[in-house]
């Protein structure tokens, strides 16, 4: 019994428990004339009806049968339908039939009715009848619904619109010419907001906008009278709320200074960039005053500060990381600078292939470190830059590789708009290449690269952790080395990237992708080891895993490792190496993003994905012979071709992005040989019939 019900039936309980009421209904009985009872004359009958079940009537669960529309004619059943609220049968019941709730059926008629009077039939009326009501079988609702006469907006006229123009205001309005007529002048709240707005937005602070609706039978004439007013300017911009953040910080973010126009997109654009230097919970303007006189404005812009310094722990998994220990410690206000400094530290545990023995499993443990230091407005531009000082260690184990890479590196955004981003990035990196084993050397073990990166962005995603519409696009330019740069490695590098969601019906996506990447030696590291050979192995593309194509074993496509690049003293030890990388990269994925039933409520989803691609040392090796959706590849033909896989997935979702554990099944294994001295072979490296990925944040 709801605790509502119970404290009403409680309190009439007391109530006639106390003796005043005892007395009074003794006198009662007594006093009041009427029939004595006796053994000829039958007791009266009572009906108890508990506060209880009058508060529950309406709200029981109920079979339905039928629910039946008469009258539309506008709409479809099926249209009317989606607003009556109906409890469907789960999915592993699907002969059940439907049940409803009175009060929210009610709901739904009150809908209908506003559904039509928002179409112009400003004199619908809906009913809601009870044709049979049936215990067993369900009930039968019938809504009867008088349409009545349209209203259509006959005219829409614009008074006093300069300085701008009916074509600029009408695409703001819901209300068109033709279109239906508003059941009241309140209707209008959305459209003469936005009217006036699109003043307000051009600097006329005192523009006044109003409606005059002019109706006949079947046809209303709809007009707006517009007073836009002088266009204002800023006289200045006052600063609350800043404690910990020095006031000189902030004015630098402003896209509006005073004697300008005032332009809401400028106030929008200086939101945004306080918001992003992370030293807020909340940024808002507010006029304070207002001179009519001189047309002149004063601004408050009012800051609510968050906590700049932070500490952060966390701890992850993965296919390939099992075990990821994660801290950092920073400052987005070092000193009261307006700089931000963070530390950041990374300790990966690696279950990987033991080196000497591939058919068994041995524990890495990796880590990584960075310093990061922000500094904007360098020497007063408008320029941010972003500086890192980082060292990494990474085993990578079945290819007896153990890379350590220490580096600087700054870059800064040289054009930032809403949707386009184009950053440049310089980096100087020492990579030394150590082996696992003593029988193994590598060539070019100790080398430093000098390149300058240019990344073009374009993103019109809905949402940067959980996109369901839009587009990103990449494109990624690199030198390395040459005469300009120096450095023991030259190189250049291409990569671009196309990434576009579908929605789809049920709250589905639908994603694509399309990756295609280029990279060859120049200079003096062509002449030294050639234009494949020439690209160092850790600036070259991989593919295969969980980011790339799914159902294979983490960077295994591609070409092997062969004795030109490393120093053996038992060949057959390459016979079971990962892929060495290649020069040339082409990916298409696709993947079905799908909201479960049940499951989708407390935070899962599902995925059926496609995936395809492979790495080569360059495009020359790319044929068209290669690419076949399916079957088995051996040796040499297994380097170059053309990877496909499919599989299925459950994601969880997190603010950070989905977790997801997929399992994926490759559709063109290869298998690898080895020549025994009596001249057969003997297979040394296949690849598995499935594949387990767990990552976070979506695969593309």
């Amino acid at each position: 019994m709801p605790r509502a019900h119970r404290r009403v039936r409680n309190r009439l309980r007391w109530e006639f428990r106390r003796p005043g009421w005892a007395l009074a209904l003794a006198a009662w009985m007594l006093v009041l004339p009427g029939p004595r009872w006796g053994p000829d004359l039958p007791l009266p009958t009572v009906t108890t009806v508990w506060a209880d079940e009058e508060l529950d009537f309406g709200l029981q669960e109920r079979r339905l049968r039928e629910l039946e529309f008469v009258g539309n004619r506008f709409f479809t059943d099926d249209r009317l339908k989606r607003l009556i609220e109906l409890r469907q049968p789960p999915w592993y019941a699907p002969f059940r039939v439907p049940t409803y709730r009175r009060d929210r059926v009610e709901q739904g008629v009150l809908a209908i009715r506003v559904l039509y009077r928002r179409q112009g039939f400003h004199r619908a009326e809906v009913q809601l009848q009870e044709v049979e009501r049936d215990d067993v079988r369900g009930d039968h609702l019938r809504i009867v619904i008088e349409e009545g006469p349209r209203t259509l907006i006959d005219r829409l006229v614009f008074d006093g619109v300069e300085p701008l123009s009916p074509d600029d205001l009408e695409p703001l309005l819901r209300y068109h010419a033709n279109g239906p007529a508003p059941a009241r002048r309140a209707d209008l709240g959305g459209d003469l907001y936005r009217v006036l707005n699109a003043y307000v937005s051009r600097g006329h602070l005192g523009a006044r906008v109003r409606a005059d609706l002019q109706t006949t039978d079947a046809t209303l004439t709809l007009r707006y009278r517009i007073r836009s007013g002088p266009v204002y300017r800023v006289r200045r911009i006052d600063v609350e709320g800043a404690r910990r953040v020095r006031e000189p910080h902030i004015r630098r973010e402003l896209r509006l200074e005073p004697g300008e126009i005032f332009d809401s997109a400028a106030i929008a654009r200086t939101e945004a960039a306080l918001l992003d230097t992370g030293w807020f919970r909340d940024v808002s303007f507010a006029p304070a005053e207002l001179d009519t006189a001189r047309a002149e404005a004063v601004l408050e812009l009012k800051v609510v500060e968050r906590p700049t310094r932070f500490l952060e722990f966390g701890v992850g998994t993965g296919s390939k990381d099992r075990l990821r220990l994660t801290t950092a410690w920073g400052d987005r206000n070092l000193w009261r600078s307006g700089r931000s400094l963070t530390a950041r530290g990374r300790l990966l545990g690696v279950i990987d292939d033991k080196v000497n023995e591939p058919s068994t499993n041995a524990f890495y443990l990796d880590h990584e470190e960075e310093l990061l230091y922000r500094h904007p407005y360098l020497f007063g531009s408008r320029f941010t830059i972003n500086s890192s000082l980082f060292f990494r260690a990474e085993s990578r184990p079945r290819t007896a590789l153990e890379l350590r890479r220490l580096g600087l590196l700054a870059n800064t955004a040289l054009f930032t708009s809403r949707y386009t981003r184009l950053e440049v990035e310089a980096a100087i990196e020492r990579t030394i290449k150590d082996p696992l084993v003593e029988d193994v050397s590598f060539d070019n073990s100790r080398a430093q690269t000098r390149s300058l990166t240019m990344v073009l962005e374009r993103d019109t995603r809905d949402d940067l952790f959980r996109p369901t519409r839009g587009e990103l696009r990449q494109l990624l330019l690199q030198m390395a080395g040459g005469p300009a740069l120096g450095g023991d490695n030259s190189f250049y590098k291409a990569l671009t990237s196309f990434v576009r969601l579908q929605p789809l019906p049920g709250h589905n996506v639908l994603a694509l992708r399309a990756q295609a990447g280029w990279a060859e030696a120049s200079w003096h590291s062509l002449d030294r080891d050639g234009p494949t050979r020439g690209v160092p192995i850790e600036n070259r593309f991989f593919a295969g895993g969980s980011n790339t194509v799914r159902g294979y074993r983490e960077n295994s496509l591609g070409p092997r490792l062969r004795q030109t690049e490393i120093a053996v003293q038992d060949p057959r030890f390459l016979l079971d190496r990962l892929s060495a990388g290649g020069n040339a990269l082409l990916l298409l994925n696709a993947e079905l993003r799908l909201r479960l039933p049940l499951l989708s409520a407390l935070g899962f989803d599902g995925v059926v994905f496609f995936d395809s691609g492979n790495v080569w040392a360059s495009w020359g090796d790319v044929s068209v012979d290669q690419f076949r959706l399916s079957g088995d590849v051996e040796g040499s033909e297994a380097e170059v071709a053309y990877r496909t896989s499919w599989g299925v997935g459950l994601q969880y979702r997190t603010l950070v992005g989905p977790l997801r554990v997929e399992y994926g099944v490759p559709l063109r294994r290869a298998r690898f040989f080895e020549t025994l001295d009596d001249g057969t072979r003997s297979a040394v490296d296949t690849d598995p019939s499935h594949v387990w990925h767990i990552s976070l944040g979506h695969a593309f």
